[in-house]
């Protein structure tokens, strides 16, 4: 008996029966079993499931499917073979069980996140745009040959991710003295690509390699000026971008600047990544500058790169400015320091915008933490606020406390690893619960459990300076 796909097979193994059941003494007397569903395993097989068979084994050649009754179809789907041409399937076959069996067949289990209204033939698709970009030889120009597959999918790509890029290598009929010393660092061109793939909305770029074994070179992982030049004018075909991320690669100031001359045409991306990329000053500024005039912006990820002082700065001269929709900004693990952290700090105190802010590791000192917590009581949008892994010890601690007490908007707030004190931590905790609650102000019980402010510990330890100096004067 023949099982439908439809029917999930979680459904099917709550009939089976238990090693318990079987070994009762009545079952070997059963005349009827209900629940065996391969009773007629070893029959002939119908005529009908041997015309279906004969169409599945000839379907390359007479794709007959939609000429088929529709549980004739349904059990077709479940025996076609996954190997058949994009050519054929694509146009024909909307079926799920076949893309879902296809897309298993050939890469497994799926990873990674769905994208929203996604279908397993859409899914399928993107996988396989992917597995062809990442094995395409820029030495061959193998992008300008991928119109007719690009053409066939390009309805079916809403998010296309490429978790590697091909380095250039000598083909093999050059002889050595046609091959150079330095090989170059292009890689393969996506303006051809995005042309025809212009439905795309998420872009997911990394410039390296996986999986290199023994054959592993410093080159494979190196990024030229012109891959980001021509990455700029790809971008400006897409039309639906929502989301661009260029991450975990060696992305400097000169390729960043690069890019930006092309994304500046940009109108629609809302959320930029450029983490984990070796971004400094300069480049941090070309960036501040898209801020400005971008109308739609509003996640910017600088995680992990070797932004300072200047290129702070400018950001934070971009985010006064009335044109900039920023309101998620992530610096974590960037060497601001405190000029750094001050030059965001300064425009947050006057900004309206941005909501969320990361500065966790950022490598505080001098008076940073104590600025900090005075720009809580005078800022009033974030609403997150990260500064995890940095030094504020109690004094820098007991700002934060004094901020946000004045602070009514800030809902979360990630003090880890910063040494304050554990009464700090938990007036920190009842004053962000407050503000979640929209309350009023803290109850009095909270205040006397809190350690007391910076002005009256020095009233406090006035005090213990006079008594014991009265004291002293007592004894003699």
């Amino acid at each position: 008996m023949r099982i439908p796909y439809k029917i999930n097979k979680n459904t099917y193994d709550t009939y089976q029966p238990s090693p318990a059941s079987l070994a009762l003494v009545a079952e070997n007397e059963r005349q009827i079993v209900a629940e065996n569903f391969e009773w007629d395993k070893k029959h002939c097989p119908s005529l009908i499931t041997l015309c279906v068979e004969a169409i599945n084994s000839k379907f390359a050649t007479k794709p007959l499917l939609n000429e088929l009754p529709c549980q004739d179809r349904d059990y077709l789907l479940e025996i076609l073979d996954v190997d058949l041409p994009l050519e054929l399937v694509v146009p024909l076959i909307e079926d799920e069980i076949y893309w879902k069996r296809r897309y298993d067949a050939k890469f497994g289990t799926t990873i990674t996140r769905k994208p929203e209204q996604w279908s397993w033939k859409s899914l399928y698709i993107e996988r396989h745009i992917q597995d062809v970009l990442e094995q395409a030889q820029p030495e061959h120009g193998d992008e300008d040959e991928m119109d007719d597959l690009l053409n066939l999918c390009a309805s079916y790509i809403r998010k296309l991710v490429v978790t590697q890029l091909q380095a250039w290598k000598p083909p093999l009929h050059w002889d050595e003295e046609d091959i150079p010393e330095f090989y170059p660092t292009d890689h393969i061109s996506f303006e051809p690509v995005f042309k025809k793939l212009i439905n795309i909305e998420e872009l997911d770029v990394i410039y390296g390699m996986n999986n290199v074994g023994d054959k592993f070179s410093w080159h494979m992982f190196n990024v030229s000026v012109g891959d980001c030049q021509r990455l700029g004018k790809a971008i400006y075909h897409l039309k639906y971008l929502r989301v661009l991320r260029i991450h975990r690669s060696k992305l400097d100031d000169q390729h960043i600047r690069a890019l930006m001359q092309g994304f500046i045409k940009n109108e629609t991306v809302e959320e930029l990544d450029l983490s984990h990329c070796l971004i400094g000053d300069q480049g941090a500024c070309c960036i501040a500058k898209i801020l400005c005039v971008h109308p739609k912006l509003r996640i910017l990820n600088l995680c992990n790169n070797k932004i300072e002082k200047l290129g702070c700065e400018g950001i934070g001269f971009a985010l006064l400015q009335p044109e900039c929709c920023l309101e998620k900004l992530n610096l974590k693990l960037n060497p601001l320091h405190k000029d750094g952290a001050m030059g965001i700090m300064r425009a947050l105190v006057r900004s309206t915008k941005l909501t969320e802010l990361s500065m966790a590791a950022c490598e505080y000192d001098d008076n940073a933490p104590i600025r900090t917590g005075q720009m809580l009581m005078l800022n009033r949008s974030l609403k997150k606020l990260d500064v995890s892994n940095n030094w504020f010890d109690d004094e820098g601690g007991q700002f934060l406390v004094d901020g946000l007490t004045i602070n009514q908007t800030l809902e979360w707030l990630d003090v880890r690893e910063t040494d304050i004190t554990p009464a700090q931590l938990h007036m920190l905790q009842k004053l962000l619960q407050r503000n979640r609650l929209e309350a009023e102000d803290v109850e009095e019980s909270v205040y006397e459990e809190s350690s007391p402010s910076v002005s009256e510990q020095a009233e406090v330890a006035s005090q213990k300076t006079t008594t014991s100096g009265t004291a002293s004067i007592l004894n003699e």
